[in-house]
C-alpha cells in the first residue's frame, strides 16, 4: 500500500509498505505530482530502504524538494540530526534539513530555514524560520536577536510587520503555547 498525505503545509509524507509493486508506487506518485496539491511541497519518504531510495531518485529527477526520513533509532540518524551552518544566510538562500539546525551567524530578510526539528540562530533572525515542519508543535525557534518576517512551528504561523518587531536586546525563544506562538526571554 502507498499512502500520500499532507502532514503540514507544505510537507507531504509518502509512506510505502513492504511488498508493494514498484510500478504501482510510481504510477500513483506520477498522478499526485501532476495535481496542484504537489506544487511547492517538500516530500518525506518513509518505507523500505531500496524502494525509498528509488522514490527519492524519482523526486530528484523532477527537481522536487525532498526530505528523507531516517530511522530515529539508528546511529546514523543521531549523527546527522543536527546541521550546523557556519555562515550568515543572505536574502534568497534556503536551508532545508530533517532534524535540528544551528546557524552560527545571521539569517537575513528573505532567507529561509526549514527544519523538522528545532532552529537555533546564534545571531539575528530576520528571515523566515519553519521549525517542526512535519507538524511537531513541540519544536522551538531560538535567536539572540528575534526579528523574524515569519515563524512557523508545526501548523502554527506568526507573521510580524517591521513595526511590530524590534528585538528587546536579549535572546528569545518562540514556542507554541495554548495554540499560539509565543516569545519568551531565554
Amino acid at each position: 500500500m502507498v499512502e500520500i498525505k499532507g502532514i503540514t503545509l507544505p510537507v507531504v509524507l509518502i509512506k510505502v509498505n513492504e511488498g508493494v509493486e514498484e510500478s504501482k508506487v510510481f504510477e500513483q506518485l506520477e498522478r499526485f505530482l501532476n495535481s496542484k496539491l504537489s506544487e511547492g511541497a517538500y516530500f518525506l519518504v518513509e518505507g523500505g530502504e531500496t524502494l525509498a531510495k528509488n522514490i527519492e531518485n524519482f523526486l530528484s529527477e523532477r527537481k522536487l524538494r525532498n526530505i528523507r526520513k531516517i530511522d530515529v533509532n539508528s546511529e546514523k540518524a543521531v549523527k546527522n540530526r543536527l546541521k550546523v551552518i557556519e555562515r550568515h544566510l543572505r536574502s534568497g538562500q534556503k536551508i532545508e534539513h530533517n532534524g535540528d539546525v544551528l546557524v552560527l551567524g545571521n539569517v537575513n530578510r528573505d532567507a529561509q530555514i526549514v527544519a523538522t526539528g528545532n532552529i537555533v540562530v546564534m545571531g539575528a533572525l530576520r528571515g523566515i524560520a519553519v521549525a517542526g515542519a512535519l507538524g511537531d508543535e513541540s519544536a522551538v525557534v531560538v535567536a539572540l536577536r528575534m526579528e523574524p518576517q515569519q515563524i512557523r512551528i508545526g501548523r502554527k504561523i506568526a507573521i510580524l510587520s517591521e513595526e511590530e518587531r524590534v528585538s528587546p536586546g536579549y535572546p528569545e525563544i518562540a514556542r507554541v503555547e495554548d495554540g499560539a506562538i509565543i516569545l519568551e526571554r531565554v
